[in-house]
């Protein structure tokens, strides 16, 4: 099959997923309320086009070939003939449900309807639209035009025929499908999100400073970058953003007083900061059980299959091994112990702890 894809947002996200599938043979409308978008996304193409002619990726034919198969839509009007749409736009449920209740007139009765969100509610976007069978989470992760693997999230509305859909879709760019249930932050940012969120409580409390915590969590944890690294290339206002929609799972999920003022102020982290006297033992045992508790919630709410999870840590985010082989390492005691502490701290419920360890 070919599908005919259309991509509403021309941003990071959205303008990756299309320059990929444009690349994969894919003919790609791209809209944007911007005018500007479409064009300067035509632009960042040629670029990454011309990168991957330079080390082998692609003949110039090809990166030719991908480029012509970018083209604009004035209107979501012109998007009626598409097969797949994917929404990138900012992530917020009003500015989401309003662009949906706009293009609900201009789907046809076969357009599956993606939404990239990576933490909203899939039921939620959906919820009272004509469409709601035909919709469903397809969570690219950053650059999405290289990263290989998409969180594919299904509500209680999505039809079986939407999902195969979607899967075939997968399949044609040469993507990793990660199945998962329509719970908060999905598979993935359900466990990263809060491993950050710890890290910054560490600086908080000043038991270490950024570029110690960093250094933890590169060469005892196994990250390919620490935390506050990470959060300076998703930006601090996108991590506190996707934060704040944990909440709702519970007291270990709110975000921290200085994540939220570095959201605000939108300033880098000071990622070479050390604090004299660090504890690295305790960051270490903190950032543990920042990843296990998460992890062991969503095992037990059959979220996604935790050898899944753990696939989608080492291709999404260069973890050297997802939380679960992570909490196979360390053992059973330190993990129980690592658990305890966070939930003590922060008054959120134990979760239960496996014999043996999911895998």
């Amino acid at each position: 099959m070919t599908t005919r894809l259309a991509i509403i947002g021309t941003g990071l996200m959205g303008g990756g997923i299309a320059l990929d599938a444009a690349r994969h043979g894919l003919s790609v409308q791209v809209y944007d309320a911007r005018p500007e978008g479409p064009d300067a996304l035509k632009s960042r193409a040629a670029g990454v086009y011309a990168r991957w002619v330079k080390n082998g990726r692609m003949s110039e034919a090809d990166a030719s070939a991908a480029l012509d198969r970018l083209r604009p839509a004035a209107n979501l009007s012109d998007l009626s003939g598409a097969d797949l749409v994917i929404e990138a736009v900012f992530e917020d449920l009003k500015v989401k449900r309003d662009l949906f209740a706009t293009l609900e007139p201009h789907l046809g009765p076969d357009t599956v309807l993606a939404t990239n969100t990576s933490a909203l509610k899939v039921g939620a976007l959906s919820d009272g639209f004509s469409f709601s069978d035909r919709f469903l989470g397809l969570h690219y992760f950053s650059p999405a035009e290289v990263s290989p693997l998409v969180e594919v999230v299904r509500s209680e509305r999505t039809s079986g025929r939407t999902l195969e859909r979607a899967m075939a879709f997968l399949k044609e760019t040469r993507r990793t499908a990660l199945p998962c249930a329509d719970r908060p932050g999905f598979a993935i940012n359900r466990f990263f999100c809060p491993y950050y969120n710890e890290a910054t409580r560490l600086v908080e409390e000043r038991i270490a400073g950024p570029a110690d915590v960093d250094f933890v969590a590169r060469e005892r944890i196994g990250a390919a970058a620490g935390p506050f690294t990470v959060m300076n290339l998703i930006r601090p206002a996108v991590a506190a953003h996707a934060q704040a929609n944990l909440v709702p799972l519970g007291p270990f999920y709110v975000p921290s007083q200085l994540l939220q003022d570095q959201g605000r102020s939108g300033a880098d982290w000071p990622a070479d900061a050390q604090m004299p006297g660090a504890d690295l033992d305790a960051v270490e045992r903190r950032l543990l059980g920042a990843l296990a508790v998460p992890a062991l919630e969503l095992a037990e709410e059959r979220v996604a299959v935790p050898a899944a999870v753990d696939q989608g840590a080492v291709m999404a985010l260069k973890f050297r091994e997802g939380p679960f082989a992570l909490m196979a390492r360390y053992g059973r005691k330190e993990v129980a112990a690592a658990v305890h502490d966070v939930c003590d701290r922060m008054g959120h419920p134990e979760p239960r702890l496996p014999e043996p360890l999911p895998a």
